[in-house]
């Protein structure tokens, strides 16, 4: 077994004896080997050949895909769990409308690698950034500059200003930022690097219809992916976000929608019909009243596989684990209170809420051909949980323990396209005092500022 004195692996890697939960079809949950050789996996399956590899000791440890995060405005890593308790008005008030005019390239910088490390030490091997401090094409470079510096697979969603919030939240008429062009021109092009663009549009909900076929025909034009948050409380019946495209012609594979927690039935068979994807961020939604509840059962019932996300670390904690718990329970404590629109829907296992964690997230972000899946020729994004630890003992059965019990502590090894950012427990390469450091001094200038109403 590994411990902090072993000497980090590199190159040519064998792990040998694991129980494989593989999320490849084809090769289903195993107990077995997998050889990593120049980034990518090679061969998977027992017995492996081991010449010229460093073998890692599999024993009493489960290998999955690198969880996928298909939704996290990391820039708030800074200032996480600030608003613990917070419903949506006052999580606006501080965050988006008080701190965010006021954030520096270098808040942004620091907030990003803080919670990127964070997403990392807790299996996250990739991040889909849904970046709304677009305050200054600065600040965007920070946010870009912070992702490759954590090593995390990123996917940069470009948004939108936190200067004048109400001004691009509330139904506002301004297209999307037009310094997008300039970072998919210079700083994003290549869409098989670690970092890639996409983007992150506010749709009909947070703007007009007009707006968003505006800024879709930017995107595809671009030749990127895009996001919307859609189904927010009241803004979901009211401006149909879902709908509204459908109804435009405007829905397509290339879309994924984050919430979907209020949007209607009809609005999620369109969703289900054109193939576009949805992200459930079932910590927030069960905790930031106001959101509605989490749609994962409704997405199912369409045949729609969500993938799961994180949202903000000022209100949850930053890890997969607790969001898959989050939808088990909030499924269940519908069925409690509302057993009629509840007892019809589909049940989901802890099986697959470790899916929607990992192959989900990679197909909602366009990367199921890099990652998402323990297969031969993706890249080597996957993580090791150690089963022998005193909270899954005896552990009876592998996925259900995870989903249940897991927690980043667990996790002891995790490699982003073969690169081992986490070995025997502890991330690599970090100084963590001097982040801390320079995390807490961004928080205690944020926090000198006086709240403003809005």
């Amino acid at each position: 077994m590994s411990t902090a004195d072993t000497p980090v692996p590199a190159g040519r890697i064998l792990i040998q004896g694991a129980h494989l939960l593989t999320q490849d079809d084809a090769i289903g949950d195993i107990t077995g080997d997998v050889l990593i050789d120049d980034g990518r996996i090679v061969e998977v399956g027992p017995g492996l050949d081991a010449t010229g590899a460093t073998v890692i000791d599999g024993t009493d440890r489960a290998v999955l895909p690198g969880f996928i995060d298909t939704h996290r405005h990391t820039w708030q890593g800074a200032i996480r769990q600030v608003g613990t308790g917070w419903d949506f008005p006052k999580y606006r008030q501080h965050i988006q409308v008080t701190w965010g005019p006021q954030f520096t390239p270098d808040d942004v910088y620091i907030g990003n690698l803080v919670g990127a490390l964070g997403a990392l030490d807790a299996g996250i091997t990739t991040l889909r950034d849904e970046s709304h401090i677009q305050n200054s094409p600065e600040h965007t470079n920070s946010a870009i500059s912070a992702l490759r510096d954590s090593g995390i697979r990123g996917v940069f969603a470009f948004g939108w200003p936190s200067i004048d919030s109400n001004k691009w939240m509330l139904r506002g008429e301004a297209t999307h930022p037009e310094d997008i062009r300039r970072v998919r021109a210079d700083l994003l092009a290549d869409d098989n690097a670690l970092v890639t663009l996409q983007a992150m549009l506010r749709g009909p909900e947070l703007s007009t219809l007009e707006v968003t076929t505006k800024d879709l025909q930017m995107a595809r034009d671009l030749g990127i992916r895009s996001s919307m948050h859609v189904g927010n409380g009241p803004w979901g019946p009211e401006f149909r976000g879902i709908g509204s495209l459908g109804e435009a012609g405007l829905l397509a594979e290339d879309l994924l929608f984050i919430h979907c927690c209020t949007s209607g039935d009809d609005e999620l068979k369109m969703l289900a019909d054109s193939g576009a994807h949805a992200s459930v961020s079932a910590a927030v939604e069960a905790v930031l009243p106001g959101l509605g509840a989490p749609a994962t059962g409704r997405l199912l019932a369409h045949g729609i596989r969500p993938s799961l996300s994180i949202d903000t670390e000022a209100s949850v904690a930053g890890d997969m684990f607790n969001v898959m718990r989050a939808a088990l329970l909030a499924q269940n404590a519908g069925v409690s209170i509302d057993p009629a629109s509840y007892e019809s829907l589909p049940q989901f296992t802890p099986a697959d809420l470790l899916a929607m964690a990992t192959i989900e997230g990679a197909r909602a972000s366009g990367l199921a051909h890099k990652t998402g899946s323990i297969t031969p020729g993706k890249d080597a994004d996957l993580i090791m949980v150690r089963l022998d630890d005193a909270n899954l003992l005896p552990c009876n059965d592998v996925a259900a323990s995870i989903v249940g019990a897991g927690h980043p502590g667990n996790i002891d090894t995790v490699f982003v396209a073969g690169a081992i950012r986490k070995w025997a427990g502890r991330l690599t390469g970090v100084d963590t005092t001097a982040i801390r450091r320079h995390a807490e001094q961004s928080r205690d200038r944020l926090f000198s500022f006086d709240l403003v109403d809005g």
